[in-house]
């Protein structure tokens, strides 16, 4: 049984009577497992569903509705069950190269298909049943996002540190015959799945065309916290620039044979090269933008392309107004030449972009999504003399909190660098919009 915790005004469920505190026990006669069960059992024109009542009694109502509308229940848990957890142990693996004294969240490791349908996880696939796997199916729950890394069967399993991670391919089979689509990410790591082993995998992953939508290759994260953990080298420019080519070779060939480039590099290789990064048509309709690929390309067409004539806004950007932007190190060049536009665009305005080096977690971690209020601290410590404001990056904190990975407060930055701080958004539009507001 699940239980009801908020009835949406106006809605079937509050004409039916239903209140915070019943319980949804049936829907059409078969019990109701999780979200995915009330989802596809609402969708009847007519269904009958069965409650019982926060004193007891149990209530079966006949329904007729559209096929679109909800009944609008609220349940306590988004999944209506606990979340799946991961069994791998992948080398990669970010959870296990995390330092100690973190929120406890931050060592969960989830690998739930569930979440990936809802809110773009990646899942392995190797933590669910045959039973599980009938019912995705079932269901026809796409698109799936799942993390292959390699089609390898052996290497799979090695890598992830999991014996029945080589199934991987029979399931894909099947997911594509059902007509679901999956989006698949390849996490590589130097010396594993690198080079020829890549190759494979893109090649096998097409075979499951047209089912098989995108291909996302990044780079594995390394922290200076892998103790204990299988020993990977990093990646040097020369070994970047070697993927890239790779990928754009297979890019070249699918948009020939499918009409679209199915695989795509992400941003930190080019980076990593020393290589611009790839311009907007590059990413199609940006179907890996979930695993962050393509976040810049799309972020400069937003800033650029889709703002109103700058000049004509607000007279305020006519003064002299000292604006600092933070960001990490794989990033900076980028904000550097967007700065430098924006102050073309508004000559009284000066915005100086502060680069923000990883101690946390190590060097080699250069995104800004991983940034934590203990190192901007540190390193802008006496730095903000002159500045009117200093954004920080949505992305270094916690979803619908003002709360960095270390637990430090958007307004504990702002008391120890003596600066009003804000929350710069991940929209390229919307944070333009907030330069010249400020």
């Amino acid at each position: 049984m699940h239980k009801i915790t908020h009835i949406a005004p106006g809605s079937i469920g509050e004409s039916l009577g239903l209140a915070a505190g019943d319980f949804l026990l049936e829907i059409d006669g078969q019990a109701v497992g999780d979200v995915f069960d009330y989802r596809m059992g609402v969708q009847s024109e007519a269904l009958t569903v069965l409650v019982e009542k926060s004193g007891g009694e149990l209530w079966e109502l006949d329904i007729e509705k559209d096929a679109d509308e909800d009944l609008g229940l609220t349940f306590a848990t988004a999944l209506m069950d606990e979340v799946r957890l991961c069994r791998n142990r992948c080398i990669f693996c970010f959870v296990d190269q995390q330092p100690p004294g973190l929120r406890g969240s931050l060592y969960v490791k989830d690998d739930d298909p569930r979440l990936s349908f809802l809110h773009g996880n990646y899942v392995t696939l190797t933590n669910i049943d045959e039973g599980e796997v009938a019912r995705l199916i079932r269901h026809r729950l796409s698109p799936l996002r799942i993390s292959v890394h390699t089609v390898e069967a052996g290497l799979r399993a090695r890598m992830m540190g999991n014996a029945h991670a080589g199934r991987l391919t029979d399931a894909l089979a099947r997911f594509n015959q059902a007509g679901m689509q999956m989006h698949f990410q390849a996490v590589i790591c130097k010396g594993y799945n690198d080079g020829a082993e890549l190759e494979e995998t893109i090649a096998g992953l097409l075979a499951f065309r047209p089912g098989a939508l995108s291909l996302a290759i990044v780079p594995a994260g390394l922290t200076g916290h892998r103790r204990g953990l299988a020993a990977l080298e990093a990646f040097a420019p020369e070994d970047a620039r070697e993927v890239i080519a790779r990928v754009d070779r297979w890019r070249e060939k699918c948009r020939a044979r499918y009409g679209t480039s199915f695989v795509f590099a992400a941003d930190e290789w080019y980076i990593l090269a020393g290589m611009d990064l790839p311009g907007y048509t590059y990413y199609e309709d940006f179907p890996q933008l979930d695993n962050g690929v393509g976040l810049c390309a799309l972020f400069e067409e937003e800033f650029v392309g889709h703002c109103p004539t700058p000049r004509k806004l607000l007279k305020k950007l006519d003064q002299n107004f000292t604006m600092g932007i933070v960001t990490g190190v794989a990033a900076y060049g980028f904000m550097c030449a967007l700065a430098g536009r924006f102050e073309g665009w508004h000559p009284g305005v000066r915005i100086k972009v502060f680069e923000i080096r990883n101690d946390f977690f190590g060097a080699s971690v250069t995104v800004s999504g991983l940034l934590t209020g203990g190192d901007v601290i540190q390193q802008l410590r006496g730095q903000c003399q002159g500045l009117d404001v200093l954004f920080l990056p949505h992305n270094a904190f916690r979803a619908g909190t003002e709360t960095m990975l270390d637990g430090v407060t958007r307004g504990e930055v702002e008391a120890a660098l003596g600066v009003a701080v804000r929350i710069g958004s991940a929209q390229g539009e919307a944070f333009y919009r907030e330069l010249i507001a400020e």
